[in-house]
This record gives structure tokens, sequence and C-alpha cells, in this order.
């Protein structure tokens, strides 16, 4: 996976973490998708305050006694303390990643609107073709190549541009002439969620079953996060593994 250096909003900051750590990652690795980490609020501290506060208990700094307690929370499902923070994102992924991540619907969207703006008309061309599972109806396996499939998919791409330019030019509206976008066409948003919810989001979209486009991203999300709340996820990524998830 390529990491670039966010160069719009600098480094996310926290004690103790490398303000030189990447914020941003290509997870698709075609030089338009983008995962990009904009905000973090809270760490692994905050969650032990969470617990800790029925005793009224408070702590500035994480101890071998906190990892025990987050690992306790984690693995009794005591999800309440993992939701006193927030991770934001700035995604930018074709539009079927897009509808399948807004199925996660315990967080906050704001999207690109081609209501208000023109289509940049950037479109995901796959860099290899997948079966489709016989078994598994909305699920794909291997891969292949095929050079007359993506001159077609390339040709229907450049046709739907055109029709979508045209009706620009002709005066019909924005928000009509979107509706010729194919769902491959790039779309942007911001994504915000709290560290409970955001681990629900990876184990669901890391599974072998899931897309292997939301894949990448769900993994690129995960590696951006890692750092800011080192004990949490580690312990949860245990926990996983050992279940099979």
């Amino acid at each position: 996976m390529e990491i670039v250096k966010n160069a719009s909003l600098g480094p996310v900051r926290v004690d103790g973490l490398d303000s030189n750590w990447p914020t941003q990652v290509d997870p698709l690795q075609d030089g338009i998708s983008s995962v990009e980490l904009i905000r973090v609020s809270g760490s692994d501290i905050d969650i032990v305050n969470a617990a800790r506060v029925s005793f009224g208990k408070i702590t500035t700094k994480i101890e071998p006694k906190d990892d025990k307690l987050i690992r306790y929370l984690l693995r009794h499902l005591h999800t309440s303390p993992f939701e006193h923070n927030q991770l934001s994102f700035r995604i930018k992924t074709p539009l079927f990643v897009a509808r399948q991540w807004m199925r996660h619907r315990m967080n906050s969207y704001n999207e690109i609107s081609y209501r208000y703006v023109k289509s940049k008309l950037e479109f995901y061309i796959p860099a290899d073709w997948r079966y489709q599972d016989q078994d598994n109806r909305q699920a794909s396996f291997g891969k292949f190549q095929d050079e007359e499939l993506l001159n077609k998919y390339q040709v229907a791409l450049q046709q739907a541009s055109q029709a979508y330019n045209d009706l620009l030019e002709a005066g019909v509206c924005r928000e009509q002439a979107r509706g010729l976008l194919p769902l491959c066409t790039y779309t942007e948003f911001i994504f915000t969620c709290n560290l409970h919810s955001f681990m629900h989001f990876i184990k669901l979209r890391t599974a072998a079953g899931a897309q292997w486009e939301i894949q990448v991203f769900a993994q690129a999300m995960l590696d951006l996060a890692r750092p800011y709340f080192p004990v949490a996820l580690d312990e949860w990524q245990k926990i996983c593994s050992e279940q099979g998830l």
C-alpha cells in the first residue's frame, strides 16, 4: 500500500506520536483513491477515564493496569467507554464503495454533491477482473486479465462521459445530468465515527466475504488509526483473531 504524507492539513498530532506519521494513503493504488485521517479526538486514556468515572477516578498516563482494564472491557463487551472519542476521515472512493460504506448508519457523513458541482469524471478502472462466486451470490474470487473486456469497459465510460458533458452543455441541470454517471465514478465524503463504531466497521469490511475494494479502504483506515489507540486496537485485533474473524 502506497503511503503519502498529508499535504493539505499537515500531520495530525497526539502526544508521543511522530509528527511525520503519514495521514493519507491510496488504497486502490490508482493515483486517485484516498483515505485521509483529518482529525482524532481522544486516545486510550479517554477509554480508561470513561470507564473509571463510575468510581470518580481519572488518569493522565496509561499504565499497565490501564492496559488490563481496556482488555477487560473489550473481552466482556463493555463498549460504551469506547464511544468517548472521535475519528474523522476524508474519503475518495468509487460510488459503489461509498454506497456500501453508508450502510453503516451509526456514523456521520457529508458527501460532495453533483447537484452543486460538475463531476471531475474520475473513474475506477480495475487492475484485474474477478470471477463471480457460484455459491455466494454477492462474492467474487480469483483474478484474470482480458484486454477486450477492459476496452469495452473504457469505451462505456467514454460514452457516459460524453453524454454527461453533452447534457450540461445543452443546458440540462446538473442534478439530472448526473443520472448518467456510472457507479465507478469517484465521489468524496467526510466520515466521522467513534472507536466502538469504527471497530465494528473494520470487522465487517475486512472480513473475507467483503468486497475487495472496500476491504482495502477499511485496512487503510485501521493502519492510520492504530497509533492513536494502540492498546485498544491491538487487543481488539487479538480478540478478532482468536474468534477467527
